[in-house]
């Protein structure tokens, strides 16, 4: 059984991992929302001093970085702090495990880009609108140049269930149409929405995997890979998909143009990715939208939401 050392362990990818790890060796950390897991621990990614002393006395296999600052609006309105955390963090994350000799699991963003391209795949040119996508792009680029064993997985927008600190953004629909509000939703933002368990499945994948490019399958695994759902969708059509699979009525779904909100200056509009690489080296297919969306139906019906209760 690996031991694992999961950073962010409290936040929207950290809790589902939490929640599904049972065949690990799991250590989660938190800063101030506190996790009710046995090897829980308390830990300031920006503390240098603190993060290698933690690291070596754990000494962990493989450390997942799903931390830091993770919405853009609160980066751009705080670019010191986001860049203290996402930056420095990182790099304090990635001298603990090469001085352990840990794979080191890096969750970027597709907003390493600007979206001005039909399509982007791992080879192409960052060129980030925000500060949170800055910070990824330089995150990234410690993990390259100082892991002698990596994983950088560039993600999208996440929907599923999630502890009482986080809300995804099918949570947020799902709450807004149960308490009879309006919501207003972008018809003319597109992304390749991914089911958070279908993303989690992928970073256990990759905690276990060895290099898929040696005929021994042995060695470091030195990857980039992006990992999105299949299907680019607005998310005016999202919520009109999810109140239909969860029996909600649609009348309180408003179209509204992105191009109108602050956040048009510094967040793609459209972003297109090709999970080709992704699809070749993974066992786990990432789900569209409707088998997502039927899948957080049937996790519910089977009291996964209940996990969270426990732990969070």
């Amino acid at each position: 059984m690996k031991r694992v050392l999961l950073v962010g362990g409290s936040g929207m990818l950290g809790s589902n991992i939490v929640v599904s790890s049972s065949a690990f060796d799991l250590y989660p950390t938190y800063l101030r929302n506190r996790i009710t897991h046995p090897r829980a621990l308390q830990l300031d990614i920006s503390d240098r001093d603190s993060v290698l002393k933690r690291v070596e006395a754990i000494k962990p296999e493989v450390i997942v970085h799903a931390g830091g600052m993770t919405k853009p609006t609160a980066c751009e309105k705080e670019p010191a702090v986001a860049y203290r955390v996402n930056v420095e963090g990182t790099a304090h994350l990635v001298e603990a495990a090469r001085g352990i000799g840990a794979r080191f699991i890096f969750l970027s963003s597709d907003l390493v880009f600007d979206g001005s391209a039909e399509r982007y795949d791992e080879d192409s040119p960052t060129h980030p609108l925000s500060v949170y996508g800055h910070t990824k792009v330089e995150g990234e680029e410690l993990v390259r140049t100082g892991s002698d064993d990596f994983a950088i997985v560039r993600t999208t927008v996440m929907y599923g269930w999630s502890s009482r600190y986080t809300e995804s953004l099918a949570e947020w629909v799902l709450r807004g149409l149960q308490e009879g509000q309006d919501l207003s939703m972008y018809h003319d933002q597109y992304r390749q929405f991914i089911f958070i368990n279908d993303l989690v499945a992928a970073i256990f994948e990759l905690i276990e995997m060895e290099d898929p490019s040696t005929s021994s399958g042995r060695g470091p695994l030195n990857e980039t890979i992006l990992v999105a759902g299949p299907e680019l969708r607005s998310r005016y059509e999202f919520a009109k998909r999810l109140a239909q699979i969860f029996g909600l009525p649609k009348t309180n779904i408003r179209s509204t143009s992105f191009d109108s909100t602050p956040q048009a200056a510094f967040t793609s509009k459209r972003l297109r990715l090709d999970t080709t690489k992704a699809a070749r080296i993974l066992r786990t297919p990432m789900r569209g939208v409707d088998d997502g969306l039927r899948a957080m139906v049937a996790l519910a019906e089977e009291g996964y939401r209940e996990h969270f209760n426990r732990i969070f």
